[in-house]
């Protein structure tokens, strides 16, 4: 029996290893191609602006990643040797992903019996109001950015700082980070002298988590959905995904839409970290109208393409697409031609040797300057909160963009994420199998946001209460209204 228990033993230890040094292989051989994508592909290298602190920080993230990988030993690991890498580049809209399903935003293997939140510029523990002062010899700040900076969020981004705090003692499997302390310093009322406290990292069950992180971090109750207060109607826009559930929603919109745009309005983005920014698009249309919506658009500046075979291939394909489907041929035309012109431009860019070529781009409304028309009327008559936080990212961004051209639209409530000019985004299969990056493959000049930049509200449009008392958020935004 020893004898057969021993082999299994080993059997189990020779399994072990080889998975790992599987992981290691594939995490190796990704941080090759990602680089090398990167490298032939990204506009950020030839566009224009910081290219060469593009450059440095591709270089940089490039040897850091190969050391990493060369460390993986797990589809965690490889997941955060990646993710790292993507996000060393410092450009938002470059990302890594498994390719399995993603655990929830409360996800985490072990913890230390505490969930710390953002809480006006430190790390408290609510409900109990403990400061964070310093863990071992690290700072709190030397600690959090030791912990979760470039791994979990940008702890440059008041946004990351919000939606990261959680994970500070919780182990999410990341080894490459600095490992959970056996003791940390808090001070208990923020004010008073600080105490050192023992910490025990051990497992637990969802539910704590989720719970603990619900304490910490708003998280949205339902995704979309349309309610009555007083004076108005609140809309739940926490999800952009497209779906059937976006279809109801749309639905439920156009049914109600005559008493929507006769009140008050708070759109609700909070948490809206998914999806694309069609839906934001289709719920303005109806509200304000399309021709409305459409001429109070401001955009202008220059697109950038950069030239080569992969980039190319990205629009050949998306024709072979439109061309496949007989409704859409039927129907977009112009499209089509559109990106028929597109590759062509390609073409004799590559031809004469250019590294890039442009486009310039404006708005309908400048395009129509001078028209004879007749003045377009709002249907919005109240007037419209839109209300985030820093779980309002990527297409949520994008969505603000547009609604804060339209009248009576005010953004409330904490810091929003990030985006950047690099747009266009197209996932590319990774050589192992395990997972997609993800990067914009033309570079846009001249918007009226910069890039890295979100949205903050100032002034009394700025939250500066607890973001999970939801009846105190409900009340200060009432307060706007009456004010």
């Amino acid at each position: 029996m020893k004898t057969l228990a021993l082999a299994a033993t080993v059997s189990l230890l020779a399994v072990t290893a080889a998975a790992a040094q599987d992981w290691r292989a594939a995490a190796q051989q990704d941080v090759e191609a990602l680089h090398q994508e990167i490298l032939e592909n990204h506009p950020g290298l030839v566009t224009g602006g910081d290219e060469a602190g593009f450059a440095q920080r591709l270089a940089a993230g490039y040897a850091t990643a190969r050391q990493n990988a060369s460390q993986v030993s797990d589809s965690d690991d490889y997941a955060y040797a990646l993710r790292g890498f993507a996000r060393s580049l410092g450009d938002s809209n470059t990302t890594f992903e498994p390719n399995w399903q993603q655990p929830p935003v409360w996800y985490g293997q072990l913890w230390n019996h505490m969930t710390t939140a953002w809480r006006n510029g430190s790390y408290g523990l609510p409900p109990v109001g403990a400061t964070l002062v310093s863990c071992g010899d690290l700072s709190a700040e030397e600690f959090a950015r030791a912990r979760l900076d470039g791994w979990e969020g940008d702890l440059d981004l008041a946004a990351d700082r919000e939606q990261t705090a959680p994970y500070l003692f919780w182990d999410r499997g990341n080894s490459f980070s600095r490992a959970l302390p056996a003791s940390c310093q808090f001070s208990p009322n923020g004010r008073s002298r600080a105490r050192d406290y023992t910490l025990t990292a051990t497992r637990v069950d969802e539910a704590t988590r989720r719970a603990a992180w619900a304490a910490a971090v708003y998280t949205p109750q339902t995704a979309l959905a349309i309610e009555t207060m007083p004076g108005g109607h609140w809309i739940h826009l926490h999800d952009l995904s497209q779906g059937d559930g976006a279809r109801a929603f749309l639905d439920q919109v156009g049914q109600q839409l005559a008493a929507l745009q006769g009140g008050n309005l708070v759109i609700d983005m909070r948490g809206a970290r998914s999806g694309t920014s069609a839906l934001g698009y289709s719920l303005a249309n109806r509200l304000w109208g399309v021709d409305y919506r459409v001429a109070q658009e401001q955009v202008g500046g220059q697109v950038v393409y950069r030239v080569s075979p992969d980039n190319r291939q990205v629009f050949v394909d998306a024709l072979g697409r439109m061309q496949a489907d007989p409704s859409f041929a039927a129907n977009y035309p112009t499209a089509i031609q559109e990106v028929q012109d597109l590759i062509a431009q390609f073409d004799a860019a590559a031809a004469s040797g250019a590294r890039t070529f442009s486009h310039d781009i404006s708005s309908p409304a400048s395009d129509a300057a001078g028209a004879e028309t007749a003045p377009l009327v709002n249907a919005m008559r109240g007037n419209v909160v839109v209300l985030v936080d820093g779980g309002c990212r990527n297409a949520c961004v994008e969505v603000l963009d547009m609604l804060t051209t339209l009248p009576n639209v005010r953004v409330v409530g904490t810091p929003t994420g990030v985006d950047s000019i690099y747009i266009g985004q197209s996932p590319v299969a990774l050589p192992s199998g395990h997972g997609y990056l993800n990067y914009g493959r033309q570079a846009w000049f001249g918007r009226n946001r910069g890039s890295e930049v979100g949205y903050t509200p100032a002034g009394g449009l700025a939250y500066t209460g607890n973001p999970t008392d939801e009846a105190a958020v409900r009340a200060w935004v009432a307060s706007l209204f009456a004010g």
